[in-house]
C-alpha cells in the first residue's frame, strides 16, 4: 500500500503551477519516477515527498530562466536527488 504522503499528478501539477504534460515530460527526461499503482487496466502515478522536493526545485531554477538540462544538474548538485544526470 503506498503511503499517505504520497500524491497524484493533479496535487502536483496545482501545487506547482506546471501542466500534466510537463510533468510527464520531466518524468520522460528522468528527473522524477514516480510509483504506478495498477487497478484492472488503469495504472495511477504517485510521487513520494523526495519526488516533489526534487520537482520543486527544477521548477525554481526554471523560474529563475535556466534550461531544463542545467536546472537538473543545479538541482542534483545542492542534493535534491542523486538520480539525474
Amino acid at each position: 500500500m503506498v503511503d499517505q504522503n504520497w500524491v497524484t499528478s493533479s496535487q502536483i501539477t496545482r501545487q506547482l503551477e506546471i501542466s500534466v504534460r510537463q510533468l510527464y515530460y520531466w518524468e520522460l527526461k528522468g528527473i522524477v519516477e514516480p510509483h504506478t499503482i495498477t487497478m484492472g487496466a488503469r495504472e495511477f502515478k504517485r510521487y513520494s515527498p523526495q519526488d516533489v522536493k526534487v520537482l520543486k526545485s527544477v521548477k525554481n531554477y526554471l523560474d529563475e530562466g535556466y534550461t531544463l538540462a542545467k536546472a537538473m544538474e543545479k538541482a542534483a548538485l545542492n542534493g535534491s536527488t542523486g538520480k539525474m544526470m
